[in-house]
Formats: C-alpha cells, sequence, structure tokens
C-alpha cells in the first residue's frame, strides 16, 4: 500500500527519468546524428553556462513576468465579458462573431501588425498575449454562467436576492470551476504567445535567446531553453492550481467526497 502511494506521489519524477533516460539512449546510439540531438549531459552543460552567466535567469524572469501579467489580464476581461454576456443577451449574440473571427488567429499572424501599431516593447508583448488568451475563460465562464440551475436561481429569488446578488453570489461562485479550466488552459497559450512573440519581434526574453542560439548552432543550450519553456508551463500550472485552490476549494474537496 505504502508503494502504490509512493509510486502515485512520484509519477512526475518516474516520467521524467524515463523520458531522460529514452533520450539519453537515443543520443547514445545516434539514432538522430549528435549535431542535432545533444546528450542529456551536453544539455545539462548548456544550461549551466547560460545559468552561470545570468542570462538565464534574466531572459525566463522577462518571459514569466510578461506571460504572467498577460494571462491576469485576459483572465480579468475575459470573466468581465462572461458576465456582460450573461446579463445581456444582446452583447452575447454580438459577440459570438467577433469571437469565433478572432480566436482561431495564431499569435505568430498578429506580431507585424501588432509591431506596426504598437513597436516594441511591453504593449506588444500584452496585445497579442491578451488577444489569444481571453477567448478560454470567457468561453468557459459563459457557458458555465447560463448553465447554473433554476432551483438554485429560484431559490436567491425566494430569499429575496436581487439580479445582482444573484449574479454574484450564485452564478459566478457556481462557474468559479470552469472558469479556472478555461483559465489553466489559457496559462499554456500565453506561454506559447509571449515566446512567439519574442522570437519573433523581441529583443529579450526567452524566445529572443532560442532564435540567437540556433543562428548560432549552440544546439545544447537551445534544447535546455526548451526545457526551460517547458517548466515555466510547470510553474505557471501550479500558481494557477494555487488560484483555483483558493478560490474554488469548496468545489475540490466536495468532488472529492464524491468520487
Amino acid at each position: 500500500m505504502w508503494f502504490e502511494k509512493w509510486l502515485l506521489r512520484s509519477r512526475a519524477l518516474i516520467s521524467l527519468l524515463l523520458i531522460m533516460a529514452i533520450w539519453q539512449v537515443v543520443a547514445m546510439l545516434e539514432i538522430v546524428p549528435h549535431k542535432y540531438f545533444p546528450s542529456i549531459p551536453e544539455i545539462a552543460e548548456g544550461f549551466w553556462s547560460m545559468l552561470v552567466s545570468g542570462e538565464l535567469l534574466a531572459g525566463d524572469a522577462l518571459t514569466l513576468t510578461r506571460a504572467i501579467i498577460g494571462i491576469i489580464g485576459a483572465s480579468l476581461i475575459g470573466v468581465a465579458l462572461a458576465l456582460l454576456a450573461e446579463i445581456s443577451p444582446t452583447f452575447r449574440a454580438g459577440f459570438r462573431p467577433i469571437a469565433a473571427l478572432v480566436q482561431p488567429i495564431p499569435p505568430a499572424a498578429l506580431v507585424p501588425m501588432a509591431v506596426f501599431m504598437l513597436g516594441l516593447g511591453f504593449k506588444l508583448y500584452a496585445f497579442i498575449i491578451i488577444l489569444v488568451t481571453i477567448w478560454p475563460p470567457y468561453l468557459n465562464g459563459a457557458a458555465a454562467l447560463s448553465a447554473v440551475s433554476d432551483v438554485q436561481v429560484k431559490t436567491g429569488k425566494m430569499l429575496g436576492l436581487s439580479d445582482r446578488e444573484i449574479l454574484f453570489q450564485i452564478k459566478l461562485p457556481a462557474a468559479w470551476p470552469e472558469i479556472f479550466a478555461g483559465i489553466r488552459y489559457a496559462s499554456t497559450i500565453s506561454l506559447i504567445a509571449v515566446v512567439v512573440a519574442e522570437m519573433l519581434a523581441g529583443r529579450d526574453g526567452l524566445g529572443f535567446m532560442l532564435i540567437r542560439k540556433a543562428f548560432a548552432t549552440r544546439i545544447p543550450e537551445v534544447f535546455a531553453l526548451m526545457f526551460v519553456c517547458a517548466l515555466n508551463g510547470v510553474i505557471m500550472n501550479s500558481v494557477i492550481n494555487f488560484a483555483r485552490w483558493r478560490v474554488t476549494g469548496w468545489h475540490i474537496r466536495m468532488t472529492e467526497r464524491t468520487v
């Protein structure tokens, strides 16, 4: 029993070690040319050289900061739009075709237009990240708010709650679990968007470092930066899960009891 519990708690570490072992075997057998597929020790050496020089910490701090600020802004705007859609069916009907038109645009396609409009700098990153990440919080929020059961709404009316109180005290708390599912998905898009923007129009950050190291054929360092990008995803996911627990812990505990 204790071994099964330990195995469940350590599954992320075990998966990582398994991936690293397979990676090392492929590198040793040179299934892929060694020039383009370095071994784990070589990648670790590249990571350490960038860490010691300070460029990795500086670039990663910028990328993470931009992604976090972007996802916070996108979440606030997305939830606000979802609330507005719940209040006004007219707005929901009018905004639906706009969402359908803008949502599929990839981040890379937005960069040239954004550079001409906003120049290089924070405004560029904020515009791209928010424009591509507001949709999961908005769509999940709008769907969850409209799916709140009539029993809950009628109970609130029987208790004398106004429409505004029903929206913020009944519907929104019930919708938070789905909204956070959208925010969690949007956090991944946020990281992708900021790295793409840094690659195409940046002067710093992980995306800029990736392009610079790739053109210099510093392949171990390129792979090290890719692993750092993956680690950033884990960090963002942990932050979102912590916020989700703080806001919707009651829902998580209730779900665990019923499972």
